[in-house]
């Protein structure tokens, strides 16, 4: 695409939007003398709207394993903006899986150097682990568009790869990830895979034996290690697991992990941050408006540098200490409900 000087038609003609990430940059600055062209930055991307594809891997007893999902898609756009958390968590994340893919490429001897390409986030249910992982494979899946020419997403139903039939849910496993190293066949495809729930099919198999559990799951959680072992040869495929039950796990997949991070219960200021984003998308939509001079400032650290009109706002983050970011993303719409 070349750009002129000359042009008339404007940027909002050409570009739905503009999104800036993922810099040091704060919010509301001008950015002067960007060469779009020439700036490895700068990425163009077109989101996918069709929607999930389901995958079957048994067509008799008509079980379906996955859903196939089309990268950058519309269903995930976002989703990384408004995850907030207070630590690095996210950069944290974003740049060591991008050091793993970098490394991949460049074909590290894994002999030397251990990278499985196999991403664990444990920690309370709610806490926004499967959204990081979709946001995470929706920025990578844009960043590394002048690598890979398309990506997708395989989200795995870990519930439906357990049979009815005795010694079944190893094979399942096993023709799950022959699909996925089928679509992985393609070098200038970018393959994700998310495992929600890992501890479905990989719990601890010691702990299993003890509680005397069907042979069946140990098989199972055997054949996920295998599997992770076998795609590892493939240098474009990410595992993205989340758990809620991080001591259920089999040690040996968490070993397994080139990283595992804790995604704990949001602190204050945190919440502080999540109950204004619902505020300000309630403004967005003309439900709520804010009175004559008042504003939701953006950074704080403390209690101190918050303005009157939002110490209320900041009490209530206060007293919603154990809620999830899920329960807070729901409190918007039960409010609303008590003024209607």
């Amino acid at each position: 695409m070349e750009f002129e000087e000359t042009n008339e038609e404007s940027v909002s003609d050409i570009f739905e939007k503009i999104l800036i990430g993922s810099c040091q940059i704060k919010d509301g600055l001008k950015l002067r003398n960007l060469d779009i062209k020439n700036s490895k930055n700068v990425h163009f991307y077109k989101l996918n709207t069709d929607g999930p594809l389901s995958q079957s891997i048994d067509e008799e007893e008509n079980i379906i394993g996955s859903q196939l999902w089309q990268l950058p898609c519309i269903e995930f756009e976002n989703i990384w903006e408004n995850l907030i958390y207070d630590t690095q968590l996210k950069n944290d994340v974003m740049s060591y899986v991008y050091a793993l893919v970098h490394l991949s490429e460049k074909h590290v001897n894994s002999k030397i150097i251990n990278v499985n390409r196999l991403i664990l986030l444990v920690g309370p249910p709610g806490t926004g682990k499967t959204s990081l992982c979709k946001g995470l494979a929706q920025h990578l899946s844009i960043r590394l568009n002048n690598r890979y020419t398309h990506s997708v997403m395989i989200e795995i139903n870990s519930h439906s790869l357990f049979s009815k039939w005795f010694s079944e849910s190893g094979k399942l496993v096993q023709k799950m990830f022959d699909q996925i190293d089928d679509l992985a066949e393609d070098s200038k495809c970018m393959v994700f895979v998310l495992i929600d729930e890992v501890e479905s099919l990989g719990m601890c198999r010691e702990s299993s034996n003890s509680r005397a559990e069907p042979a069946d799951a140990i098989r199972a959680v055997n054949a996920l290690l295998t599997q992770i072992d076998r795609i590892r040869r493939r240098d474009n495929v990410l595992i993205l697991c989340t758990s809620n039950l991080e001591d259920s796990l089999d040690r040996a997949l968490i070993d397994r992990a080139d990283i595992v991070k804790n995604v704990g219960e949001p602190s204050t200021l945190a919440l502080y941050a999540m109950l204004k984003s619902c505020i300000m998308e309630m403004i967005r939509i003309g439900v709520v408006e804010l009175k004559d001079n008042e504003n939701i400032p953006e950074d704080i650290q403390s209690y101190d540098e918050i303005p009157s009109s939002s110490k209320t706002l900041f009490k209530i983050a206060q007293q919603s200490h154990g809620l999830s970011g899920r329960a807070i993303s729901m409190l918007p719409t039960l409010v609303y409900s008590k003024k209607s």
